[in-house]
C-alpha cells in the first residue's frame, strides 16, 4: 500500500512535493494502489516511485520526471503524460486507453501487454522500448521513434503511423490491420508473420524488411483524394509508386526493355576483355547492353539474378567458349520467349545438354568465332539481326493474338 506520509506530502502540491523529496534523495516513493484520480502532477518529480495499481485517471503528469518509475498495472485512462520523461519505467499491463503520451520519452520502456487504445504518441520517443503484445489499436503514433522497439503480437489495428520511424524494429505477428504507413520508414525491420491488409502505404520506405508469411493483401499506394491503387506486396509498393509519379523513371524502365542487352560468360584469362567488346560494339548501336560475369566460387547460386536481367532484356547473348552456364540457361531459355544467341569459339565443344535447348524456336545455332576481331565483324549480320528478326516474329505473334 502507498506510504501514508508521501501522500499527505504529495497533497500539498507539486513545489512542496519536489521540495521534499530534493531534501530525501534516498527516499522512494509510495504510491503502490494510490488513488490519485484527476490529480495534477505536471512537472513531479517521481523518479524510480512506485506507482504500481494506482488509480491516476485524468491525472495531469505532463512533464513529470517518471524515469525508472514503476506503474505496472496502472490506471492511466485518459491522463496527460505529454512531455513525460519515462525512460526505463515499467508501464506492463498499464491502462492508458487514450492517453496523451505525445512528445514523452519512453526509451527501454516496458509497455509489455499495456493497453493503449487510441492513445495519443505523436513525436513520442520509444527507441528500444517492450511493446510486445501491446494494444495500440487506434492510437496516435504520428512522427513516434518506434527504432529497436520490440512489438512482437503487437495490436495497430487501425493505428496511425505516418513517418513513424521503424527501423529495426520487432514487427513479427503484429497486426497492422488498416494501418496508416505513410511515409514510414522501415528498415531492417522483422515483420514475420505480421498482417499488413488493406495498410495506406503512400511514401512508405522499406530496406531489407523480414516478411516471410506476412499477409499483405490491399496495400494501398495513392494518397488521399486521388484514385485508390492497391498492390499485395509492401516491397513492390514504393516501387509501384514510383513507377507512376516519375515518367523518367518509366523512362528508364520502358529503355532497359526496349533496348536492353544480357551478356552471359564466366571467363578468366581475357574472357571479360571480349564481353566489353561486345558491349562496346552494343552501345554503339544504341543498345543498352548488361554484363554478367559469371566468374564466381561455383557454391554461389546466381540463377535468380540471371532470370530477372534476361526480364529485362531484348536478346540474349551467352558465350560457351570457356566453361559453360548449363544451370543459368536451363533455368531461363525455357520460361522466356525472347532471342537466346550463342557463341563460341572455333574448336571448343558446348556442354553436352545445350544441343536440347535449341529445340526451343527462340534459340539460334551456335556463332563460331575465331578471335576478338573476328566476332565483332560477325556481329551485326550473324548475331543482332538474326535476333532482331526473331524478336519481331515474337512481337507480331503478340500484337495478333491481342487483336483478335
Amino acid at each position: 500500500m502507498a506510504n501514508q506520509e508521501h501522500l499527505d506530502i504529495l497533497k500539498q502540491g507539486v513545489d512542496a512535493w519536489n521540495t521534499w523529496i530534493s531534501e530525501h534523495v534516498d527516499i522512494k516513493p509510495n504510491f503502490r494502489r494510490a488513488n490519485l484520480k484527476e490529480t495534477d502532477l505536471r512537472g513531479a518529480y517521481l523518479i524510480g516511485a512506485d506507482l504500481s495499481y494506482a488509480n491516476l485517471k485524468e491525472a495531469d503528469l505532463a512533464g513529470a520526471y517518471l524515469n525508472g518509475a514503476n506503474l505496472k498495472k496502472a490506471n492511466l485512462k485518459e491522463a496527460e503524460l505529454d512531455e513525460a520523461h519515462l525512460t526505463g519505467a515499467d508501464l506492463s499491463g498499464a491502462r492508458l486507453v487514450e492517453a496523451n503520451l505525445s512528445g514523452a520519452d519512453l526509451e527501454k520502456a516496458n509497455l509489455e501487454e499495456a493497453d493503449l487504445r487510441g492513445a495519443f504518441l505523436v513525436g513520442t520517443y520509444l527507441n528500444r522500448a517492450n511493446l510486445s503484445e501491446a494494444n495500440l489499436s487506434g492510437a496516435c503514433l504520428i512522427g513516434a521513434d518506434l527504432r529497436e522497439a520490440d512489438l512482437n503480437a503487437a495490436l495497430l489495428l487501425g493505428a496511425s503511423l505516418n513517418g513513424a520511424n521503424l527501423s529495426k524494429t520487432n514487427l513479427c505477428l503484429a497486426d497492422l490491420s488498416e494501418a496508416n504507413l505513410h511515409s514510414a520508414i522501415l528498415v531492417g525491420t522483422a515483420a514475420l508473420d505480421a498482417n499488413f491488409t488493406d495498410c495506406k502505404v503512400y511514401g512508405i520506405s522499406t530496406w531489407d524488411v523480414q516478411l516471410d508469411g506476412a499477409q499483405q493483401i490491399g496495400l494501398i499506394i495513392t494518397p488521399e483524394g486521388q484514385p485508390t491503387i492497391t498492390v499485395d506486396s509492401l516491397e513492390v509498393a514504393q516501387f509501384i509508386y514510383l513507377l507512376l509519379q516519375y515518367e523518367k523513371l518509366r523512362d528508364v524502365l520502358n529503355s532497359v526493355v526496349e533496348r536492353g542487352v544480357l551478356i552471359l560468360g564466366r571467363f578468366g584469362g581475357g574472357g571479360l576483355e571480349l564481353l566489353q567488346a561486345i558491349a562496346a560494339r552494343l552501345r554503339e548501336m544504341k543498345y543498352l547492353p548488361m554484363i554478367f560475369d559469371f566468374y564466381r566460387p561455383d557454391s554461389r547460386d546466381f540463377t535468380e539474378t540471371i532470370m530477372t536481367l534476361v526480364g529485362l532484356s531484348r536478346f540474349v547473348i551467352v558465350d560457351l567458349s570457356g566453361p559453360s552456364v548449363p544451370n543459368e540457361l536451363r533455368a531461363t531459355i525455357p520460361h522466356f520467349k525472347i532471342p537466346f544467341v550463342p557463341i563460341i569459339e572455333k574448336g571448343r565443344k558446348v556442354y553436352s545438354m545445350f544441343p536440347d535447348l535449341l529445340g526451343y524456336p527462340w534459340v539460334l545455332p551456335p556463332v563460331e568465332f575465331t578471335n576478338k576481331e573476328d566476332l565483332l565483324a560477325l556481329l551485326t549480320s550473324k548475331v543482332i539481326e538474326p535476333a532482331e528478326e526473331k524478336f519481331k516474329e515474337r512481337q507480331a505473334l503478340l500484337q495478333q493474338l491481342f487483336n483478335r
